[in-house]
């Protein structure tokens, strides 16, 4: 008898420890019921499937209720100490001289604001601090010494923790009297920051900062360059992710395979340089993800066992959640993994569907469907957009995406490590770097965009491409009427949008 969904529990446990970790960050409002809720709702869940599951199958979902419910106890526990953390290091409001060293940058309209961490006020040790903006460039691990205003954050706002202090920012500063870069952080990853975006700047000049975001993933040093990026819907490029850790991991594969050594140290091998290469870029939530699924698909590999896609989805999200539970509540974490699940689970059927054509073409377009398919609403919500153009988009330049990763990962690293000339060892990258520049401000001036996804119809639309995944075992036909409907969905959203609705 088949199955009517394809659940894991290690996916229950991941989304038990989210509920968690959401449900805490109500705590306020909620109070008690914090804990009650996941009691009630997985003793419910553990009596329904009692009455409809056979004999020898109760014990297992016994089992599984109570991991998830460990899980989701687990979440709390985990916001719980992380916010407490950030409260301790709330110091009194007034007038400081502050050091510390830059550990986030975003830019907008001439204005860099940044995060600073390892923060001393007027000598003494106090929280991590969030710094609203100022006209003078910062970047990526700068020592700054700055005279400005700060203030603590409120625990509560709207009847939840706050933002700020979800982002471990126990300190505000939007007056910045004097502000200095003293030097820069003494670290591997900042070395090989400073190393690969002078040669950047060597090669491309004011559009260097395309060349570190692509290697790095940091958009600041890009400025207003990734506004057209994002508009066509092809941003995440950006992000160090699943297609960057993939194309490294696919050339340590081929590399590796070539030389003669034990299997053992080859998988050890792959897995350190993954993982090297994920601090080297923050260790960021997408670049995380990435390096633990394929660290996964590297030890399937050496013990033989089947790779799960979603096993592995499900695994690297507990692994970066306990180890940082504040990133659910990102943007970065949330597309990430929406787009990495929505790959595995709903491009078999779009395959499926298409395989009147040759399967490479089957497959790159079933992907690019699947990923699109739910950063729609997404994008709309995060970033107040959509372009349909981001299809075509996508489709043309992400083969152009990973050419150019490949030179300019291999070109920076020569440059880094060998005295050859910058604009040799990048020469190929520079040029379709131009090209593809080009390409994306042409198509940012074509003006098909959703900009209004109402939330019921999210609700709907997502829950009609479940249907449509491979994750639901529906017949055929009902899954391309749930398709359908879903279409439909994105092109009334498409004539709202036209017509300027917006609320």
């Amino acid at each position: 008898m088949t199955r009517p969904i394809n659940f894991r529990p290690i996916l229950l446990c991941a989304i038990s420890l989210i509920f968690g970790i959401l449900l805490y960050s109500y705590s306020p409002s909620l109070k008690i019921w914090t804990i009650l809720l996941p009691i009630i709702i997985l003793s419910l869940i553990s009596l329904l499937f009692f009455l409809i599951v056979e004999k020898d199958k109760r014990i297992t979902v016994a089992t599984t209720c109570v991991a998830c419910l460990c899980f989701a106890f687990l979440g709390s526990i985990l916001l719980g100490v992380s916010v407490r953390k950030t409260e301790k290091g709330k110091v009194e409001d007034g007038i400081y001289e502050i050091s510390g060293v830059v550990d986030s940058v975003s830019y907008k309209d001439g204005i860099y604001y940044f995060g600073v961490t390892n923060c001393k006020y007027g000598g003494e040790s106090g929280g991590d601090l969030f710094v609203y903006g100022i006209n003078q460039k910062v970047s990526l691990y700068d020592e700054i010494l700055l005279n400005g205003y700060v203030y603590g954050v409120e625990r509560v706002e709207d009847k939840s923790i706050s933002s700020s202090m979800i982002n471990g920012r126990s300190m505000l500063c939007s007056r910045v009297y004097d502000f200095q870069i003293t030097g820069k952080q003494n670290s591997l990853a900042s070395k090989f920051k400073v190393k690969t975006d002078l040669v950047f700047e060597k090669v491309l000049g004011e559009r260097s900062g395309i060349l570190s975001a692509l290697l790095r993933g940091d958009v600041s040093e890009m400025k207003e360059t990734v506004s057209a990026f994002r508009l066509v819907g092809i941003a995440h490029v950006f992000a160090v992710s699943g297609m960057h850790i993939g194309l490294v991991f696919t050339a340590l594969s081929f590399l590796l395979g070539k030389i003669k050594l034990n299997r053992y140290v080859k998988t050890a091998i792959t897995c350190i340089f993954l993982f090297l290469y994920s601090y080297l870029c923050g260790f960021t939530s997408s670049s995380l993800r990435a390096s633990i699924t394929c660290s996964c698909v590297a030890l399937c590999k050496l013990t033989g066992e089947k790779y799960d896609g979603v096993n592995a989805l499900s695994e690297s999200a507990i692994i970066v959640l306990v180890l940082s539970p504040t990133e659910v509540f990102s943007a970065g974490f949330i597309l990430s993994y929406a787009i990495s699940f929505s790959i595995t689970v709903f491009a078999p059927t779009f395959k499926e569907w298409l395989k009147f054509l040759p399967e490479q073409f089957a497959s790159a377009i079933s992907v690019l469907f699947a990923s699109q398919a739910v950063a729609l609403p997404l994008s709309v919500s995060f970033f107040g957009s959509f372009s349909l153009v981001s299809f075509i988009a996508n489709f043309l330049l992400l083969p152009v995406v990973t050419i150019i990763f490949y030179f300019v990962f291999i070109g920076a690293l020569i440059c880094v490590i060998l005295p050859i000339n910058e604009l040799i060892a990048l020469f190929i990258p520079q040029i379709l770097i131009v090209g593809t520049t080009g390409i994306v401000s042409f198509l940012s001036k074509i003006p098909v965009l959703i900009t209004y996804f109402p939330p019921l119809f999210c609700v709907c639309y997502y829950g009609l491409i479940l249907c449509v995944s491979d994750f639901i075992n529906f017949p055929k036909r009902v899954k391309k009427f749930c398709g359908i409907v879903a279409i439909t969905f994105v092109i009334v959203a498409l004539i709202l949008s036209f017509f300027g609705v917006n609320a």
